[in-house]
Order: C-alpha cells, then sequence, then structure tokens
C-alpha cells in the first residue's frame, strides 16, 4: 500500500461581509476549537477526571493587504459574515473544496507599521459567534453558541440538553 502525501492548502479566497478579498487576504488563522474543561475529583475517586464545562471562546485572524475603508466601517458590528472557500490538496491527489462560514464581531483592527516601498497590512482579530467547517460537501463541525449547537461528525452533542431546557 502506497502511503498518501498531507493534504496542504493550495489557495483561499476571504469574504468579509459579503465582499471578496481575493489578491488581498494574506493569511486566515482558523479559530481553535476547545472544549472547557474542569478537574473533579469526587468521594471514592482514585483521580480526578475532566469535566465538559462548555465550549472556549473563538477567535479568528485574518491578515488583509489593503486598507479598505469598508473594514473600518465593521469594528464592533455584531454577526459579521465570514467566508473562508478553500482548496486543499495532496500531491498528485484531487482537489479538495473546504468552505468555512463563521459570523462574529470585529474586535481589533492593527495597522502595519508604514515605510515607503513596503507592503502594508492590516491584522483584523474577530470574536466568533459561530463556525462551520464543510470539506467536500460534508459538514465536519459546527459551532453555534448563540442557539446552542455544537457538532462534530455530524453529532450534535447539545441536542439532549436543548430539549431538556425547551430549545
Amino acid at each position: 500500500m502506497a502511503s498518501q502525501l498531507p493534504r496542504q492548502v493550495k489557495a483561499f479566497n476571504a469574504y468579509i461581509n459579503g465582499s471578496s478579498f481575493a489578491g488581498r487576504a494574506d493569511t486566515v488563522t482558523l479559530p481553535s476549537l476547545a472544549l472547557m474543561l474542569e478537574d473533579h475529583r469526587g468521594g471514592g475517586m482514585d483521580a480526578p477526571i475532566k469535566l465538559d464545562l462548555g465550549m472556549e471562546s473563538m477567535t479568528a485572524l485574518v491578515t488583509l493587504s489593503d486598507y479598505s475603508a469598508d473594514i473600518i466601517g465593521l469594528i464592533g458590528v455584531p454577526e459579521t459574515p465570514l467566508v473562508f472557500r478553500g482548496a486543499v490538496q495532496a500531491q498528485g491527489g484531487n482537489a479538495e473544496a473546504v468552505v468555512i462560514n463563521m459570523r462574529g464581531m470585529l474586535a481589533t483592527t492593527e495597522f502595519s507599521e508604514w515605510s515607503p516601498g513596503t507592503k502594508s497590512t492590516k491584522a483584523l482579530t474577530f470574536e466568533l459567534s459561530y463556525f462551520r467547517y464543510r470539506q467536500n460537501d460534508v459538514q465536519l463541525a459546527e459551532i453555534d453558541i448563540i442557539n446552542m449547537v455544537r457538532s462534530f461528525g455530524g453529532v450534535d452533542q447539545l441536542a439532549a440538553l436543548r430539549a431538556a431546557i425547551g430549545l
């Protein structure tokens, strides 16, 4: 059996509040999907175990080579839509589409140093309320904080909790 080479991001495009930033989006750092865990050791237990207390907050970072006035106007606007479309491909393999949908507030805009003859960038920090990851039209993750949805691999881990509280 031949070893498969790893899939790598070959290209991507960024859409912020519906506008394409093709050729102007340098990088995106997707949020960490991390559970908030706390140690619990009750009577009769020989060691602590970690209890799932929900998700950590989600933050996305975007670097643009563009001083778009539209972006500055988004500071503090809640539920700004972000879409990142990428192509991942293993060497010799077929390209796979990845679509990442996020919503959040632009919390920080950091301008780069200005210097003649150098590239000017802007670093954006979005605090997210929603994240969805699809690859090859298969939804692998969806986190909707406001609507209490946490789904990985097609399993909604919070469905029973929503039902229990009448949502």
